[in-house]
């Protein structure tokens, strides 16, 4: 039982990993488009906030997995 709701939760880990990488690609190309076009500077500032948070949390995501993927890897070779 605990394998499967630790399986679970790294697909949904996974899955988050993924979905954040998609809207950091919608956005990115949002940010583009609104520097292309010239929209208003607040819009393309607010844009650009919300890019940096949502590259952040990919980040913070990331590292934190690869943390445990290298504990694991060590555990293992113990």
């Amino acid at each position: 039982m605990l394998f499967l709701i630790y399986t679970k939760e790294k697909k949904r880990e996974k899955e988050s990993g993924f979905m954040l990488n998609e809207e950091i690609c919608k956005l990115r190309e949002e940010l583009n488009n609104s520097i292309i076009n010239g929209e208003d500077y607040e819009k393309t500032l607010k844009i650009s906030v919300e890019l940096d948070q949502l590259i952040a949390k990919y980040y913070s995501i990331e590292i934190k997995r690869n943390k445990q993927t290298k504990k694991k890897k060590e555990l293992l070779a113990n």
